[in-house]
């Protein structure tokens, strides 16, 4: 007879979850539909206006675009070891990397570009940039 109760209370439990279950999800599609937040079909009358009243989300204002990294030179020490030149937010690190890690070797301001660039002025610029390499090869030396 106990079994029976035991049984018994279980199908009636699992019957008022499944109920709670499926009325829950007819107030959320009804309120989906009408183009309303989701919380706002399970909220009274009174409390879904505060959510009107709320934005669910900040506005999203211009995104600021991240500077980008140039690689300016690039030499071979190694098997898998190399000096990269790269510049950052007018700064340009002199890193040494291998195939366990990267390290910071120097850094230095780097030169100010001017928009109308030559031939001249892009040789000047690889010039610099191999006369760093040079010197942090030769202090890693």
């Amino acid at each position: 007879m106990d079994d029976i109760l035991v049984a018994l209370r279980a199908i009636v439990a699992l019957g008022a979850v499944l109920g709670l279950l499926l009325f829950l999800s007819r107030r959320l599609q009804k309120s989906q539909a009408k183009g309303v937040s989701p919380l706002a079909g399970l909220m009274p009358k009174k409390l879904a206006r505060l959510t009107e009243l709320r934005p669910s989300r900040p506005a999203a204002g211009p995104k600021p675009r991240p500077e980008k990294i140039t690689v300016v030179a690039r030499s071979g020490i190694g098997g898998k070891a190399q000096l990269v030149v790269a510049e950052f937010g007018g700064i340009r690190y002199v890193l040494g990397v291998t195939e366990h890690g990267i390290n910071v070797v120097d850094t230095q301001e780097a030169p100010p570009v001017e928009e109308e660039s030559t031939t001249e002025e892009s040789t000047v610029a690889d010039d610099l940039a191999n006369d760093i390499v040079d010197r942090a090869l030769k202090s890693v030396a």
